[in-house]
This record gives C-alpha cells, structure tokens and sequence, in this order.
C-alpha cells in the first residue's frame, strides 16, 4: 500500500462498470490502468477522469498490490482477444494476487453447436473458464451467475452506481431498450427483442434502441436524457448477469418491463409494485407494451417510482464500495 491506500492495476473493459468502481472506492484505491489493451478509455462518455485513475503503458512488478483482470464466456474460443489479453497477464503478472471479473454467463459461443446439446455446451464453458481462471479470486455480477445455474463458483458483487449522475424526467410516452447491438444473440434473447420490435411496428409504435434507431452513443449526457424522459424501458435478457442499463433505467424512474428468469429477481423484484414481469412470449409482451402507452402511464409512473425506490436501496456505492473493499483485503492478506 502507498499513504494506506491500494495500489491497483486494472485496464479498460466496462469503463461504465469500472467508473463506478473507482468513484466508490476513491477514497481507498489508486488505479492504474494499462493502455496497451484494444479497449481505451471512452473520453466522450464520461465528464472528466476519476480523481484516482492513472494511465500507465505497462505493467512494471513491485508496484502494485493487486490487479484486475478480466473475462465473459468468449475468452474460451482460442483466437479470442479476450483471451489473449487475459492469458498475457495472467502469465505475465506473478507477484501480486489477481482477482478476475467474469462479465458473463456460461452460454457458449454458437460454434460447432450442431455437435453438442445446450447442456454440453455450458458445461465445455464452465471447465474452460475454471481452467482460465486457476488459483485466482473470480468475482461475478449477481448470485445466480455463482449459482449452479450458471457457473457454479465465484464470489457475486452486484453493481454500485451512484443515483446522481440519472435523472428522473418528465416522461414521454415511449419504449425504450438499451441492451447490446453486439455480442451473441442467445445471450442478449435478442429474437424476442427483434420480433417485439416488429410486432410494434406494425402496431404503429416504435421500440427505441439505444445505437440502432436512436444514436445515445453521441455523449452520456444525451443518452441519460432519452432515458430520464423514457416511459418504458424493456429487457429481454435473461441470461445476463444483473444487467447494468435495466438499473440505471430504474434509477431514471422508467417502469422496467423484464422477461422472466432473469438473475437475481426473486431478491428484489416485485411483479406490478416495482417492475413488471412477462412471460418470454413476444406476442403478450407486446400487448403489454401497447397497454401501458395507450392507458396505462399512471400505472407505468408509480410503478417506475418504486423501481427507482428499490434501485436506490439494493444498488447504490455504499454496499457496493464495503463489499469491495473486504474482498481486496482478504484477497491480499491471502497472498
């Protein structure tokens, strides 16, 4: 430790994630963050650079107390970037403890699929990211993704965001979804998104998509905006770990519609109190979109308030900073 203070070697992944993480943290941990990673820090999503980050150009032994290295399910195909960076670490990195955030789930990339059932499929990711992982402390999003649902090990440490930076607006009455345009289909339920969006369509209604019909990419500040002043917000997954968007949507007052199953509901969710739950059929999805824009805004108001109520309370920086801040201390007294 440097003035009491962790000393903590990280690179760029999910800088919203890891924004959150430093700002908690601030007054704790310095980080240092390797920019020879594909990854760089995205200027334009956030107003300035955290008090505590700095940017280093390799990582030097001696320095540093522990570092942070990171995966999802794609660092088990062998030509996967993910996978290369994380194994170069890894190898490279032996006189510190490593703790490894696993952003993902076990649903295996859609290669050679014809040759194995689902069940195979998830058990070939699981031993590969056992095998990746090692001695190393792995960390996930939620506590099913540590559950024998998913994978079945690591230690769960939901997201912490500070309520400040998302504004609850006067709402507009629209639906609106800021799940990825990338990554694997299965993953995000992404046929249900689609086919809801389509469905809608033909209805006369538009589902808003964050970087597909509507650019939230252009800064932070326009996307909080659209989703302040957003009625609706949808999400689909069920098989991401605690989607982050669904929160921040939740602590901008939307009423949150969930596909059932998703991680860690039975823990805070309140069906038709602080989010809506359907079935992951699209055709009643839609009706319910459909019911709430054209007679149900008070409804859709209250409920989102609640949503914004259990946000506050379940996913705010304090938990998330002491949950921290145990695990850093454990992990390095382990060494």
């Amino acid at each position: 430790m440097k003035n009491n203070r962790y000393q903590i070697f990280d690179y760029c992944w999910h800088t919203a994630h890891q924004f959150d993480w430093m700002e908690a943290l601030n007054e704790y941990c310095d980080f240092f963050f390797c920019l020879t990673t594909k990854t760089q820090w995205p200027h334009a999503d956030f107003d300035s650079y955290p008090a505590n980050l700095t940017f280093v150009t390799s990582y030097e032994p001696g320095i540093y107390d522990i570092a942070i290295l990171h995966i999802d399910q794609q660092a088990v195909l062998n030509d996967s970037y993910k996978r290369q960076i994380y194994l170069e670490f890894n190898e490279f990195i032996l006189d510190i403890p490593k703790i490894v955030i696993n952003h993902g789930s076990p649903v295996y990339p859609d290669i050679d699929s014809n040759s194995y059932n689902q069940k195979e499929l998830k058990e070939i990711c699981i031993q590969s990211v056992k095998e990746l992982v090692g001695q190393n402390q792995m960390v996930v999003n939620s506590h099913t993704a540590a559950s024998e649902k998913e994978w079945g090990f690591g230690m769960p440490i939901v997201h912490g965001i500070n309520p400040v930076y998302w504004k609850d607006l006067l709402k507009e009455p629209r639906v609106f979804t800021a799940l990825s345009a990338g990554g694997f289909d299965q993953y995000y339920n992404r046929y249900c998104l689609n086919e809801v969006k389509r469905k809608l369509l033909v209805k006369g209604y538009t589902l808003w998509h964050a970087k597909d019909n509507i650019d939230t990419g252009k800064s932070k500040k326009y996307y909080r905006k659209f989703l302040g002043s957003s009625l609706l917000y949808l999400d689909t997954s069920f098989r991401t770990p605690m989607n982050r968007a669904r929160t921040e949507a939740m602590l901008s007052g939307c009423c949150v519609i969930q596909v059932e199953g998703a991680h860690d509901l039975e823990r805070w969710a309140k069906p038709n109190e602080n989010i809506i739950l359907v079935p992951n059929n699209t055709e009643q999805i839609t009706k319910m979109i459909i019911s709430l824009l054209e007679n149900g805004y008070q409804e859709a108001l209250r409920i989102g308030q609640k949503g914004k109520e259990t946000a506050m309370e379940m996913f705010g920086p304090e938990r998330y900073r002491n949950e921290w801040l145990a695990l850093l201390k454990n992990t390095i007294a382990r060494k």
